[in-house]
């Protein structure tokens, strides 16, 4: 992804470990990818995107949203960040 950064997206570039890590507790995969080389391979694109990316190629089972049925969408997350909600739960 070229051209201008989204205004308050977190990027590629701005994860916060040498190694991206995610998960789907639904559709039973997890993977591990080297930071840098995905930078190298791909640029530096958004972490929404990129979740998009890795759950489509992982097969997922709900990867677009589907507004009649609000429960069913992907689940995959970034298993090595914290989020503020979760450090304020003490997670």
């Amino acid at each position: 992804m070229t051209g201008e950064r989204i205004k308050g997206a977190a990027y590629l570039a701005d994860y916060p470990a040498p190694k991206i890590v995610v998960e789907c507790a639904v559709c039973s995969w997890r993977v591990q990818y080297d930071k840098k080389a995905m930078l190298d391979a791909g640029g530096d694109r958004p972490l929404t995107y990129l979740i998009d990316e890795i759950a489509q190629r992982q097969g997922c089972k709900f990867p677009k949203i589907n507004p009649h049925r609000a429960q069913e969408h992907c689940r995959a997350r970034y298993a090595n960040i914290v989020s503020d909600y979760q450090r304020a739960k003490g997670e």
